[in-house]
């Protein structure tokens, strides 16, 4: 499974109260933290560039994309450019997924998915490919990103520090994960040096903030109690995220943001 933010990141009915995200672009630099001997790489530098806009009402569009060089301790240099793009109704009902991954500029892998199901906690129907589709199911009670980050903004909110999701994000094909967060203590607004000393965070002076960590499970094969990759950020009360940290278990990224957009969205009537 690719790391993605929208692993991260409704019910058609949300309370008024409910968390809501804001439509937002962020940019972040990459850069290897740490490489265990058998990733054999040197160095990592690269650039994740996502962007969301919607809302609970008109679903929610994200756009996603993620370059990275690798340098081995031996070999030539890499450089591999995933692309995504997805939406996902505001009533959990269905969700679009497009990705295309390049390899040194070449199209390695490309993939298209479509769900649907008849409520939200229900099982779901995929498809995956174009043309003649392939079928496959999603479990009931399976939660879609929006879902599932609109959810964790909730527990932070209500001082909850655990959350166990089903999740299905469609970047690993049919593949399920078994998500396991961990919330630390509310950082109040203005108290994250880090961000305060980043003139591009300016604007989330005024949130108040979480440290999260996420573990991806497989809910299939031999591996399901080792995680297939982590994730730790920062969340603020808009969604937008902050300090992230990939990793890949033999190797782990760093981000840090450059360059944050908050734009106009459309409130729910």
């Amino acid at each position: 499974m690719r790391i993605s933010l929208t692993a991260m990141l409704l019910l058609a009915a949300l309370p008024a109260d409910a968390a809501t995200i804001a439509a937002h672009r962020a940019i972040y630099d990459l850069k290897l933290v740490r490489a265990g001997d058998s990733s054999q790489l040197s160095a990592v530098t690269g650039r994740l560039a996502f962007e969301i806009q919607g809302s609970a009402c008109e679903g929610w569009t994200i756009n996603f994309r993620m370059v990275n060089r690798f340098s081995p301790v031996e070999g030539a240099l890499r450089t591999v450019d995933t692309q995504s793009t997805a939406f996902e109704s505001g009533d959990a009902l269905s969700m679009q997924y497009n990705e295309k991954e390049f390899v040194d500029r070449a199209l390695k892998e490309e993939s298209r998915i479509k769900v649907s199901r008849p409520s939200a906690t229900a099982e779901a129907a995929g498809a995956l490919g174009q043309g003649e589709a392939k079928p496959f199911t999603v479990p009931g009670g399976a939660l879609f990103p929006m879902q599932h980050q609109l959810n964790l903004m909730d527990k932070a909110e209500q001082g909850e520090t655990r959350d166990a999701s089903l999740l299905y994000d469609a970047s690993d094909g049919a593949k399920t994960y078994r998500a396991i967060t961990f919330i630390g203590r509310r950082k109040d607004a203005g108290s994250n040096s880090r961000d305060s000393a980043n003139s591009e965070a300016k604007s989330l002076a005024t949130l108040p903030s979480w440290p999260v960590s996420i573990s991806y499970y497989p809910t299939s094969g031999d591996n399901q109690d080792t995680p297939s990759y982590q994730v730790g950020f920062d969340l603020y009360a808009n969604g937008v995220a902050t300090g992230l940290v990939l990793d890949y278990g033999d190797f782990a990224l760093g981000g840090e943001l450059k360059t944050l957009e908050i734009m106009a969205g459309e409130p729910c009537q």
